[in-house]
């Protein structure tokens, strides 16, 4: 078992998020301009206005965590296990109390933002047994 207590709390998770994204400086995702300026907080996260198009957003408005219900530190916990030491997605579902349909369909989401190349098995494929 992994601790999840690895992100500490939701704030160090938005954090993290924040310098990962931002690390440029803060861009509109809408109209991709730099003329921003802080509105405020919602929760744990940032609120940034755009000058240019007067939208506003946040640190995860525009990526594969928008509009979760789950909390990011559990995202990033699930991610950084799936990743790092090849943990199924059983044993996370299990861990972080979700079901296996969404990890799959978040999981899947992320390969698909890092645009991961797909297998693509052509001929005979052989697969050990452990």
């Amino acid at each position: 078992m992994i601790p999840l207590d690895m992100f500490g709390s939701e704030s160090v998770a938005a954090d993290l998020s924040e310098q990962v994204r931002w690390h440029d400086g803060v861009t509109c995702p809408r109209c991709r301009s730099d003329r921003t300026v802080r509105n405020g907080s919602y929760r744990e996260f940032q609120r940034y206005l755009c000058k240019n198009c007067d939208r506003t957003f946040n640190d995860k408005t525009g990526t594969v965590f928008a509009h979760s219900k789950i909390a990011l530190r559990r995202w990033l916990f699930s991610i950084y296990a799936f990743l790092r030491f090849n943990t199924s997605l059983r044993q996370l579902q299990c861990e972080i109390g979700m079901t296996h349909k969404t990890m799959h369909w978040r999981i899947e989401r992320f390969t698909r933002a890092l645009d991961a190349p797909s297998l693509n098995l052509v001929g005979p494929v052989e697969i050990d047994e452990m």
